[in-house]
Order: C-alpha cells, then structure tokens, then sequence
C-alpha cells in the first residue's frame, strides 16, 4: 500500500515482534526491518526451530510473509537508508527534537512514499544518538498512571491512522526530501568544519547531537542539503588551506 517502513529497533519478544507483523498485514504494510535483534539464543533447542523465530511466527499467524521478507541491520542508520521522513515512536516526550500527536506524525509520514516509523527497545526505547537521526518523536497520549503501550499496541494504533489517512486525497507535489542517508552524509561535513573550527571539542558530542537533529527535522531537500553539504566542503578547504 504504501512505502512506510517498520523498524523495531533490539526488539527483546519475539512474540511483539510476531503480533506487530501481523498488525502491518492487517493495514497493508509489508516493509518491515529489525535493527540487532535480541534473539535469545540460550532458549533454542537441538533439532528444533530457533525459539525466536518459531515465537515470532506463531504469534504473527497469517501474517508470516511480513517476517519472511524482514531485513535485520545491525544500526539504525542502515535501517533507515533512502527514508526522506523519519519519525520514532514514544510514550514520553522528548527534549531536542519536535514532539507530535500521532495525528502530526501520521501527516509527516504520508505526505511522501518514502517513510520509516521507528520503535524503540520494549526495556530501554532509543538511546540519544538514535532519537538525533529522527526527525521528530510521535508519543502517544495515554492516562498518567500508566503510559508505556505494548510495542504491537503502538503499530496497530499507527497502522490504522496511516490507513485511514492513505485514503485520503494525496496532497500536491512537493519537491523531493533529503533521504535520511543524505542528511546523515551532510551531517558529517558539519562535524567535520565543527571540530576544524573548535566549535565541537570531540566527535558525537552533544551540541552535534542537538544539530543533527535539527538537520533531519529542518526537513531539506535534496538539492538543499547537497548546497549546504557542498558550502561546508568548500569552508573545510579554505580553512586547510589557511594552515
């Protein structure tokens, strides 16, 4: 249906895993990615299908076409490639980084084919480097007493709002977004001429981390971020040159 991809990142339950593939069947989405699986290797048993992926197919019962065709990266950056709108998934908000409803998120996501919807580790969600690739967080509204969703919970819930937003009438052409992989290359030269300036003191520092950030939210185009990638390339010549 649409070219949204899934993307769960160190999913510790093979039985999330299972019942979120099922929930993409459910709203026709079929791209689905797992970044360093925690597969549980010391529950399988000799001559025996592994305990994970038996545990994932059971629970994701017609749906076990979505597992097969799964890719598993071992980094979210190889996960993510050519998405051009990247958006992760939380049941708290987040600082540094453009918090939205799940009625924003799914607006962001569909207004192109080329999307991904990051969830995070069931135990320990998405480290900080993780959330700065993002180019904003969708945290689902739930009563204060009890916020954390189940990981299936959550696709399903985003599954249906993207369905039901897919048929609607598209929105007009835009020109085409930076892909997260070409921000992640211009975010590079910006580190560079950062630390040949001394304005970052060390590599993936925190200041970095909060402009990375603001790069994948600004949301370039391509021809945009390919000037500012080539601006900084020619600022790092001169600043060499100078030397």
């Amino acid at each position: 249906m649409t070219g949204t991809r899934f993307v769960l990142v160190r999913p510790r339950s093979p039985g999330n895993v299972g019942s979120v593939a099922r929930a993409m069947k459910n709203f026709g989405f079929h791209d689905l990615v797992l970044v360093d699986p925690r597969l549980n290797r010391d529950h399988d048993k000799p001559g025996s299908e592994p305990y994970f992926e038996a545990e994932a197919r059971r629970m994701a019962w017609h749906a076990v076409d979505v597992l097969d065709s799964a890719v598993t990266t071992a980094t979210l950056k190889e996960a993510l490639g050519d998405r051009r709108v990247v958006l992760a998934t939380s049941p708290h908000p987040k600082n540094r980084i453009e918090n939205l409803s799940p009625e924003e998120g799914v607006k962001k996501l569909t207004r192109g084919d080329n999307s991904a919807l990051v969830f995070g580790s069931e135990s320990s969600g998405l480290t900080l480097d993780e959330l700065s690739t993002c180019d904003g967080v969708i945290v689902i509204p739930t009563d204060p007493g009890y916020r954390d969703l189940n990981l299936a919970q959550s696709a399903v819930l985003l599954g249906y709002l993207l369905y039901r937003a897919l048929e609607e009438p598209a929105p007009p052409s835009i020109p085409a977004r930076a892909s997260s992989e070409e921000i992640e290359r211009l975010s590079t030269v910006v580190e560079e001429a950062g630390l040949k300036a001394g304005f970052f003191q060390k590599e993936g520092e925190a200041a970095f981390r909060e402009l990375r950030a603001s790069l994948h939210r600004w949301g370039l185009t391509t021809r945009e971020a390919g000037m500012m990638k080539s601006m900084f390339r020619r600022i790092i010549a001169k600043q060499e040159a100078l030397k």
